[in-house]
């Protein structure tokens, strides 16, 4: 079958006029050039409430799921599976010349634009499987001694502490966990903490860019410019919850290391991640991974997922062509929108700040008398997915929001909680 007229066109191509294909994409799977080109358009035409309708229909999600747990894994739209699955075929058609070569070389395609999304460089930017993987590749990368010590805090994701905790297993490391209050006043008090803990062994400052517990958005900048650079410390970053949520720019950021999971906010494909490292400390940090280049393929990283690779690449198209910035402000509209809902509510309190600057996509809430893990349950038989936050002393319940709900999910959601709380 010839790739042109295996892929079909989405909801959203059906509904609008295709414009003409652009990109490399143009070479692996034309159709899925044209849907882009289509969203494109009706991007820029179409007023919000119609927008956002259209959007919904690029997404396989089952018939009456309001999912809002993005926070563990996203939904992928359906011009990205295409593109995969074009990609897919084109390889089998004959799988050595292309993986190595036409088809293969489009990794590197993908690699530049995964450095534009982060607002890093070329030669500080790789493509990994997840978060879990490029904060591993810190930990081993760093040339640690006995009694070094590493500062994270306690909300932290287990998948960005495990390669600290082999360190600490391995080679001495202390780590110190600060205690992040729930709900913290503003970036000011979590400077201050953080601050504090610092000694003259602290090697790392290890922490999220949007806490998996809370949602808080953490004080990089700040971080940064107060306690990591003036004293030499590196700073790591955990943003598996960000890229796709927020508009990054890890220069901005001031963060030395980024590792991300691009199956979260960016809806790319389940195993999909992100990984940027700073040149200027390149010679601190040097991962097995990373020791032959940052290019998709070479003799450390062994061969490739290409066809997903690819497919990562249309993820980030699919945002750039919707716009960063409204994605993040309609992540942050729908959530806003939840959290006026959730203080309505009895029994509840709020495990995220309500400081602007610590503001996300995500909000999570304690529950007074009903048990959470009963919660999530009751609502997943609504078709409703949650999230219970696995630490047992907040009985909470984590909610994340994104393009691919609505004010009518969150409606009903609010209402199915008002029962059960």
């Amino acid at each position: 079958m010839d790739r042109r007229t295996f892929v079909k066109a989405a909801p959203l191509a059906a509904a609008l006029p295709l414009v003409t294909p652009s990109g490399w994409l143009k070479d692996i799977a034309p159709s899925v050039a044209r849907q882009l080109d289509t969203l494109s358009t009706a991007a820029a035409t179409l007023p919000d409430e119609a927008f956002w309708r259209e959007v919904r229909r690029e997404f396989t999600l089952n018939p009456g799921i309001a999912h809002f747990n993005c926070g563990t894994l996203g939904a992928t739209p359906r011009v990205v599976l295409d593109a995969i699955s074009a990609a897919m075929r084109e390889i089998e058609g004959n799988p050595s010349p292309n993986v190595f070569g036409p088809v293969g070389a489009r990794m590197e395609d993908v690699r530049k634009q995964a450095a534009a999304f982060l607002g890093a460089d070329l030669d500080e930017t790789a493509i990994t499987r997840n978060t879990t993987e490029g904060m591993n590749m810190v930990a081993d990368g760093i040339d640690f001694e006995p009694g070094d010590e590493v500062l994270t805090t306690t909300h932290e994701h287990h998948g960005g502490l495990v390669g600290w905790e082999a360190a600490e297993r391995r080679r001495g490391v202390r780590i110190v966990k600060v205690p992040i209050p729930a709900p913290a006043r503003d970036s000011r008090q979590i400077v201050e903490m953080l601050q504090a803990a610092v000694t003259d062994r602290t090697r790392v400052v290890s922490v999220s860019h949007v806490c998996t517990i809370t949602g808080i958005v953490m004080p990089l900048g700040r971080i940064a410019q107060e306690i990591a650079r003036p004293r030499g410390i590196l700073l790591v970053c955990d943003g598996a919850q960000a890229p796709g949520m927020l508009e990054i720019d890890v220069k901005a950021l001031g963060v030395d290391t980024y590792a991300s999971s691009s199956h979260k906010w960016m809806l790319a494909a389940k195993g999909s991640g992100l990984f940027y490292l700073r040149k200027e400390v390149q010679d601190r940090v040097r991962p097995t991974f990373l020791s032959q280049g940052f290019a998709p393929y070479t003799a450390a990283t062994g061969t490739r997922n290409v066809a997903q690779i690819i497919g990562h690449g249309v993820a980030m198209e699919f945002h750039e062509r919707i716009g960063r910035a409204r994605i993040a402000a309609r992540c942050l509209e729908l959530r806003n929108l939840l959290r006026e809902g959730l203080a309505t509510l009895n029994g509840v309190r709020f495990l995220t700040s309500d400081a602007p600057e610590l503001a996300s996509g995500i909000v999570s809430i304690s529950l007074n008398r009903a048990k959470a893990v009963d919660v999530a349950a009751a609502l997943s038989a609504q078709d409703l997915v949650v999230k219970v936050i696995p630490i047992a002393e907040y009985n909470g319940l984590r909610f994340s929001t994104h393009i691919f709900n609505s004010e009518v999910e969150v409606g009903r959601l609010l209402t199915a909680l008002r029962e059960l709380v």
